[in-house]
């Protein structure tokens, strides 16, 4: 019924929990920055980032991207030109990495994303990930969960500059892996961008409702499938059952 699989990441295949509020995180940051000669106060370094972040998107969207990303290396960087001091991409992404394994508190599959993956990998479908994220922690954590193996290509929206559920995104995975929306199946967690984008293109599609989802959800989102309980064994039986 379907040749490739492209599923999102993040509340889908892997339960994550990050906390860019707390205190320690911004010391620890600013005592980082610090050392590599940028003073910053911890309030002072937050501020500062998530204005960063604020000014890149905006640019982007008065450029007429209508659901725009970033990378966030570029905030990195952008912190240390606020001291002037100067620095590399290598250094940003150290920058990144320690913000992201401070923040973190905890990532693993969720039970059945493992059992399903080998399924399709057993049968042979083609397997993608389109997600929006950051390359500079996704790829790294896709490593350290053991997902990696499972995929032909991996589809990032910071490497692209714009995120689900823009039509551009998905067309992009689309035309590189000469594909067909019909020949395609979309799983994930949030209707506003993974069901919304399938959609929009055309490309049947599983909603799973997890802990990740966002906790209001119309009764009708446009999914072929609807698993509500989260359960990824429950999407491995529906696509048992279409392939009978």
């Amino acid at each position: 019924m379907y040749k490739a699989i492209i599923f999102d990441l993040y509340g889908t295949l892997l339960d994550i929990h990050t906390d860019e509020s707390k205190e320690f995180l911004w010391k620890k940051m600013a005592l980082f920055y610090k050392m590599r000669g940028a003073d910053f106060s911890a309030d002072e370094l937050r501020t500062a980032y998530f204005e960063q972040v604020d000014q890149l998107l905006e640019k982007k969207r008065m450029k007429g991207v209508e659901y725009p990303d970033i990378d966030i290396l570029k905030v990195f960087k952008n912190l240390f030109k606020i001291k002037n001091v100067e620095t590399s991409r290598s250094i940003a992404l150290e920058m990144a990495r320690f913000f992201r394994i401070i923040s973190l508190e905890y990532i693993k599959p969720y039970p059945g994303a493992i059992e399903l993956l080998e399924y399709l990998k057993d049968q042979k479908y083609k397997m993608y990930l389109l997600t929006n994220a950051q390359e500079s922690f996704a790829f790294d954590e896709l490593d350290y969960t053991g997902l990696t193996q499972y995929f032909k290509s991996v589809f990032i929206s910071s490497g692209y500059k714009i995120a689900k559920p823009d039509e551009k995104f998905y067309r992009m995975l689309l035309d590189k892996e000469h594909l067909s929306e019909t020949e395609c199946l979309f799983i994930g967690n949030d209707h506003t961008t993974d069901i919304e984008g399938a959609n929009r293109i055309g490309m049947d599609s599983i909603y799973v409702h997890t802990n990740c989802s966002q906790s209001e959800v119309p009764e009708e989102i446009g999914a072929k499938w609807r698993i509500d309980s989260g359960d990824l064994f429950e999407v491995l039986e529906v696509i048992k059952s279409f392939e009978g």
